[in-house]
C-alpha cells in the first residue's frame, strides 16, 4: 500500500474505481506504473496509454484520458514518455510535456487527471507486511512508491505485526462532494481588533480575527464563482490566506494555514454547524456550501 504522502500526490478531483485501470500485456518488462491503490502495472517495451487499447497497453477508462493518450517506450535501456496529441495533456512531475521526456525511478506521470509513479524494477519494491485481516502502511524512501505484489503471485503468510499507534495525518482528508447545500451566512465584522461572529443558518459561531477572515474569504470566493462548475468552484489556495490574513506570526506558511483550518473546523463543529471546510490536494480549501443570495 502507498503511504499517505504518496497517495495524496496521485490523488485527483476525479474519483475512479480500481476496475477502471486495465493492463493488457504479453511480455512485460520489470518496469511498472504504480497506481493510486499501490498496484504495479508492468510495462511492455512499447506501451500505449489510453482510454481505448486494442492490443498491448494500459487502458484507463476515464473521460479525461484520450482514446490514444500517450506512449511509454524503452530504448537503449532508457524509458521515455511522449504525448500523442491528447486533449488534456500528459504531465511529468506536474510539468506538461510537449516532446518526449525521459522518465526515471520515482517519476510521477499523469495522463489527464489520472496519475502514477514510475518504477524501473518491481522486484526491488519492498514486500508489504500483511496478515489475513490487517494491513500495514509503507512509508516512502527516497520517493520510491511501495506496492503489494500482483494477486497472481503467491504470498507467504507472515506473523501478525504489532499494532502501531495512530499518528495525525500531515494533510487533511480530501473530499469531492457534489450537490453542495445552499446555506445562509451573515458576517458581523469584528470591531476594536476583536474576533468576529458568523451566523450560519441561524447558528452563531464566534471566531478569532484570523479565523473570521478565512471564513469571509471562502464565503466571498464561493459566492463570486457562480459561473464555475461545482466540482471546482470556490477554492482558495494556501498562498492567498498566507498573503492576506491578519496573522499573529511574522512568517506564516502553509503549516499555519493547516492549523488555522483545523481550528475553524473545530469551532464550526462545536457550534453544531458541522464541517463546512473541504480540502483538496492541489486545489486548496473551500466552503462546503453555497451562500444564499
Amino acid at each position: 500500500m502507498l503511504c499517505e504522502e504518496c497517495r495524496d500526490e496521485l490523488s485527483s478531483p476525479i474519483k475512479i474505481m480500481p476496475e477502471q485501470i486495465q493492463p493488457h500485456t504479453s511480455q512485460p518488462t520489470m518496469a511498472a506504473l504504480i497506481d493510486l491503490w499501490g498496484r504495479p502495472h508492468r510495462l511492455e517495451p512499447r506501451m500505449l496509454i489510453g482510454r481505448q487499447v486494442d492490443g498491448q497497453g494500459l487502458a484507463i477508462l476515464e473521460p479525461s484520458v484520450s482514446r490514444h493518450h500517450a506512449q511509454l517506450t524503452l530504448d537503449h535501456h532508457e524509458w521515455a514518455v511522449r504525448d500523442l496529441g491528447s486533449a488534456n495533456g500528459t504531465f511529468h512531475d506536474d510539468t506538461l510535456i510537449a516532446s518526449p521526456v525521459a522518465v526515471h525511478e520515482g517519476s510521477r506521470l499523469r495522463f489527464g487527471h489520472i496519475a502514477f509513479y514510475f518504477v524501473e524494477d518491481v522486484s526491488q519494491l519492498p514486500s508489504p507486511q500483511l496478515g489475513r485481516t490487517m494491513t500495514a502502511q509503507i512509508s516512502p524512501q527516497e520517493r520510491r512508491a511501495a506496492a503489494a505484489p500482483p494477486a497472481t503471485f503467491p504470498v507467504e503468510p507472515v506473523e501478525p505485526v504489532e499494532p502501531v499507534e495512530p499518528v495525525e495525518p500531515v494533510e487533511e482528508e480530501e473530499h469531492t462532494d457534489l450537490g453542495l447545500p445552499v446555506m445562509s451566512f451573515k458576517l458581523h465584522e469584528p470591531t476594536g481588533g476583536g474576533g468576529g461572529l458568523i451566523e450560519i443558518d441561524g447558528k452563531r459561531v464566534q471566531l478569532t480575527m484570523t479565523q473570521f477572515e478565512l471564513m469571509a474569504l471562502m464565503i466571498k470566493r464561493m459566492a463570486g464563482e457562480r459561473h464555475q462548475p461545482e466540482l471546482v468552484r470556490g477554492f482558495v489556495r494556501s498562498s492567498e490566506p498566507i498573503a492576506d490574513l491578519s496573522w499573529d506570526t511574522r512568517d506564516p506558511n502553509e503549516n499555519h494555514v493547516k492549523q488555522l483550518v483545523r481550528r475553524v473546523r473545530r469551532a464550526l463543529q462545536k457550534s453544531e454547524v458541522g464541517d463546512l471546510i473541504e480540502s483538496r490536494h492541489r486545489f486548496g480549501y473551500r466552503l462546503r456550501a453555497i451562500p444564499r443570495e
